[in-house]
């Protein structure tokens, strides 16, 4: 690199350089306007305050200055604007937190109300002798076998609490096995377990009522490992009334048989429908034409005895198919009659009643017209 020489010469020559200009005394400075008042009154902020509890009052308050401020100084509109929208920031996240509470910690009345037990299920005096020693009527059948049939519903823990609700799916459930510490029942894994059930394991709580005295919290027991079935148990507090359902085996199934079906579609509880067996396809699976709706899943099948058939799992919804009437189907109860089949997720008295029941079952091997049923 070249080397630079500057000579004294060329520094002489170099122009001086400038200095800053003096700052001017504070005497000199403009005097500093003073700052204006606020276009939102303070007594108007103080009478709004409290409509940060009451939403959707504050909403229309704030529509109602809005429109009224709309043509007055835009230093006054955006005063006025800043002002309500930080009420209304403020009042969502308070309404967020109160409903969240109210949910939560709400206690609600029966049939909502949350127990160990179901004290008018443990002071029935009497279950039904199954099955019947001729066809019922449908007064008689349902007068029998509704007293059999529970409402159910996944447990969902509530928030900012230790304690378990309902949640928003119900289904069915029928009373399988009483003795004296408690009930086995059946339903649908999907009534049990909710919408993921496929991939469930473990244990699971699940809400059952039988529409007297609230909800009361059951174990589930076991989970069919192919089939949409569940097994539940409930402890017994009192009483000991014994009761064993009996059930029709698949190859004794006939098509065109009268069955009865019991649940609650769409919420309307205890429902009674009534058809007739319109296919056996196989694979434990019955078709029949008794209309069903959301909320029969994990309900019975009966037939004309008392005998119980199968349990309700699943329709052909015509939101998919416009075509589709009356395609109901249930899954046989010969998956009674496999314990290996089942995937039992549970110990003690509830997987004792479990396997008692599969072993002592009592089965109908013939169809109902022959007599050879009883």
């Amino acid at each position: 690199m070249d080397r630079i020489v500057i000579t004294n010469q060329e520094v002489e020559k170099a122009p001086e350089p400038q200095q800053a200009p003096a700052t001017p005394p504070l005497s000199a400075l403009p005097p500093i306007a003073p700052a204006l008042p606020s276009p939102v009154p303070l007594w108007t902020r103080l009478v709004m305050i409290p409509l940060v509890f009451f939403l959707p009052i504050l909403s229309l308050v704030a529509l109602i200055l809005k429109v009224t401020v709309r043509s007055k100084q835009p230093r006054v509109v955006q005063a006025w604007w800043s002002y309500l929208l930080t009420l209304l920031i403020i009042s969502g996240f308070l309404t967020t937190i109160l409903v969240v509470i109210g949910f939560s910690t709400n206690v609600a009345p029966a049939p909502d109300a949350i127990g160990s037990a179901l004290p008018s299920l443990d002071e029935r005096s009497v279950f039904p002798d199954l099955p019947a020693g001729q066809p019922m009527t449908g007064v008689q059948l349902s007068s029998t076998l509704k007293p059999l049939v529970m409402m159910a519903s996944p447990a969902a823990k509530r928030w900012f609490s230790t304690s378990y609700g309902t949640s928003g799916i119900l289904g069915a459930a029928l009373i399988l096995q009483s003795d004296s510490h408690g009930y086995l029942l059946a339903t649908a894994r999907h009534v049990a377990d909710g919408p993921d059930w496929q991939s469930k394991h473990g244990p699971q709580k699940v809400m059952v009522s039988d529409g007297m005295n609230g909800w009361a919290g059951a174990q589930l027991v076991a989970r069919h490992k192919r089939h949409d079935m569940a097994i539940l148990w409930l402890p017994r507090h009192s009483g000991d009334v014994p009761f064993r359902q009996p059930v029709a085996q698949y190859s004794s199934v006939q098509v065109g048989e009268k069955i009865y079906v019991i649940g609650h579609p769409e919420g309307l509880n205890f429902s009674v429908s009534n058809g007739i067996v319109s296919r056996t396809p196989g694979d434990d699976v019955i078709q029949v034409s008794a209309p069903v709706s959301p909320g029969n899943s994990g309900g019975p099948l009966y037939d004309e005895f008392g005998n119980l058939l199968g349990v309700v799992v699943a329709k052909v919804a015509r939101s998919r198919d416009p075509e589709a009437e009356n395609l109901n189907f249930a899954v046989s109860t010969d998956v009674f009659l496999h314990e290996s089949d089942w995937e039992v997720a549970s110990s003690g008295d509830s997987r004792s009643a479990f396997t008692d029941f599969l072993h002592q079952i009592k089965v109908r091997k013939t169809p109902p017209d022959t007599g050879a049923s009883r």
